[in-house]
């Protein structure tokens, strides 16, 4: 399964560079409305479809169900009693980063993963246009860059003064860049997801949804990290409806990190947040 998945993904990827380009493809704004937030290309439509194909013609065997960011409407009932009933549950963001993807700004990537039961198992994250690859068998982490393959050693805390996520739920302060931390957010959870593992940022601020996060919730568990309700430090552990919302959303703000890192983080979070 894993070598089928990470070859998936490397197709995937391969064709959205393929593709890559305003005048290459047409975009178009799901809920009915021009928010940029909702923005979807025919990109993310093709490689959703490819998963679905890709899925059925490997693991047909499976008691499985597909959660796709591109097809979540085709879910009929209660997600999370058909996540109770199937024993796999393959997870998809096809295109994490479509603003940046369809500007032809390369800080995108490919979101897979394999939960079962409702928990992560395995996790793929890849940024094409960077050449960036980290996946997870369960038993290692896994970094691919330029034809390297490397394995990211469990707790490795990093020294870095840099915070990445969205506080699109948040106001910052004005002076949110000029303290010990900075924050950034890139717009791509794929994209702050990899710096995290590989050791590049020392946390990620984020309320997603279950797609975002599922690739780096099965990372997170090999490398001794988690994600941290921003309140109480409760770790999400499962997709359930205890951390998440029948549409996929994450109830409460997060932040992953390594657990020693959290209240760090967190008092960084609420000097900057108002």
């Amino acid at each position: 399964m894993i070598e089928k998945i990470k070859n998936f993904v490397l197709e995937a990827g391969k064709y959205a560079i393929n593709k890559k380009g305003r005048d290459k493809h047409n975009i178009n704004f799901k809920w009915g409305e021009e928010a940029v937030s909702s923005m979807v290309t025919e990109v993310d439509l093709h490689i959703s479809k490819m998963f679905h194909d890709f899925v059925k013609q490997n693991f047909s065997h499976l008691n499985y169900m597909i959660i796709d960011e591109e097809s979540l409407s085709q879910i009929e009932g209660d997600i999370f009693e058909q996540v109770k009933n199937t024993e796999y549950q393959f997870i998809l963001d096809p295109i994490d980063g479509t603003i940046n993807y369809a500007a032809d700004i390369p800080l995108y990537g490919v979101l897979v993963s394999v939960f079962k039961y409702g928990k992560p198992l395995y996790g793929f994250i890849y940024a094409p246009d960077l050449d960036e690859f980290v996946y997870t068998d369960g038993e290692q982490v896994y970094y691919e860059h330029k034809g390297i393959k490397t394995i990211i050693p469990p707790h490795s805390p990093t020294v870095s003064k840099v915070i990445q996520g969205h506080p699109w739920a948040v106001n910052l302060k004005p002076n949110h860049f000029s303290g010990k931390y900075v924050m950034q957010d890139y717009f791509s959870a794929a994209i702050y997801l990899l710096y995290l593992v590989i050791g590049k940022v020392k946390g990620v601020f984020v309320r997603a949804n279950i797609w975002d996060v599922a690739p780096a919730l099965a990372i997170c568990k090999v490398l001794g990290m988690g994600f941290y309700d921003y309140y109480n430090g409760e770790e999400i552990t499962e997709f359930s409806e205890k951390y998440f919302r029948p549409n996929c959303r994450a109830k409460a703000m997060r932040i992953a990190c390594f657990k020693e890192d959290f209240e760090t983080i967190k008092s960084i979070s609420e000097s900057i947040i108002e």
